[in-house]
């Protein structure tokens, strides 16, 4: 698929911005505000901001509209999950060809990652059983399928990842994610699992020695919610290289 449309403006200058986007539940509409180019490339190749190379230092924002017709719709809400992210990957990467010009490769480097094991204490989780959503979550999500894994909360007060039926994929996903390096599961588990995780930061080792934060760091948070433990490690990293790439004209 491809979309019919597609409206692509330069953010324009503000002292501070709100930054979101995503693909319509079961449509081939997409809208993005103030995605940068990183953005935009991370929406389309399923890949972290460490996984781009070659990119121009832009600072440049863009305002995204796109959309196709109502038979794609139909198209789009008969398929299942992984088909349609896939799908709205497409239609993302042909748009970054026709508007941004985009020429790019892929490459295996080596580089920093980490590998995931079980931490000494034991694993922690608690296999999924099922569990109805919150009257918070069912007001969230309605009728639309709930992640397996997502996050809530604040910067102020910390965040929770909330999992139901998480499997280990989800969560070396998102643990990726946030330390901006792949991250090996070398657990062995293949069960999917509930919890709440609260953190708040990245690292033990970035707070001041005197902090009085009671939420833990993520890094931490990990080994005494989960039971799980980060190991530093060196392996093999998919990067998309960027060959050519050009603003694109607004319209």
């Amino acid at each position: 698929m491809t979309f019919d449309v597609a409206s692509v403006r330069q953010s324009p200058p503000a002292d501070s911005y709100r930054v979101g986007g995503h693909f319509e539940h079961d449509s081939t509409s997409f809208n993005a505000t103030n995605f940068n180019i990183r953005n935009i490339l991370a929406a389309a190749y399923d890949i972290r901001w460490d996984q781009m190379a070659g990119l121009p230092d832009w600072r440049a924002m863009f305002n995204v509209q796109a959309k196709s017709d109502s038979a794609a719709d139909q198209k789009m809400a008969q398929l299942i999950r992984d088909q349609q992210r896939a799908e709205q990957q497409h239609m993302l990467q042909a748009l970054l060809a026709d508007r941004f010009k985009l020429k790019a490769h892929w490459e295996t480097r080596q580089g920093p990652t980490y590998d995931l094991v079980i931490a000494k204490k034991g694993l922690l989780m608690q296999p999924a059983k099922g569990a109805p959503l919150s009257p918070e979550e069912q007001k969230r999500w309605g009728d639309k399928p709930i992640p397996p894994l997502y996050q809530r909360g604040n910067s102020n007060t910390g965040f929770d990842f909330v999992a139901h039926a998480a499997s280990m994929k989800d969560i070396t996903g998102m643990l990726a994610s946030q330390f901006g390096r792949p991250v090996m599961d070398k657990t062995g588990l293949t069960d999917k699992y509930d919890f709440v995780l609260n953190y708040h930061d990245q690292y033990l080792k970035d707070r001041p020695a005197d902090s009085l934060d009671p939420v833990p760091p993520l890094d931490t948070a990990i080994q005494d919610q989960l039971g799980l433990k980060l190991e530093p490690s060196k392996g093999p990293i998919q990067t998309l290289v960027i060959d050519h790439i050009e603003m694109p004209t607004e319209n």
